[in-house]
């Protein structure tokens, strides 16, 4: 195995740290529960009184816009936290690069 391929104990694949990265699937798995509650509860009501669905009708729809716009949301949550995440990452390296070249000066 080369240096390059080599991951340190600790990381993930792309250079963050396991808690980071557990922490942030976490955050996005909750925000998409509340954001897929949330456009279900939503899609039941226009179903039910705009759309005049019956009641089975109307728990069909809210579970399944639910279930896929929490899906949804949950992909896009976590794409976001972990571009926050390299983002940090690059600031810190970048800045650990500084101190090392005035320390060496």
């Amino acid at each position: 195995m080369s240096a390059e391929t080599e991951q340190k104990a600790g990381e993930s694949p792309k250079g963050l740290p396991i808690d980071a990265v557990a922490r942030a699937t976490r955050e996005a798995q909750r925000d998409g529960v509340f954001a897929g509650l949330s456009s279900g509860l939503v899609s039941a009501i226009l179903g039910s009184k705009l759309f005049r669905l019956n009641r089975n009708a109307t728990v069909l729809c809210g579970v399944v816009t639910g279930v896929i716009s929490g899906y949804q949301f949950t992909q896009g949550f976590l794409a976001a936290n972990i571009a926050r995440l390299e983002k940090e990452k690059a600031r810190l390296d970048a800045l650990a690069a500084e101190r090392d070249t005035t320390d060496s000066l």
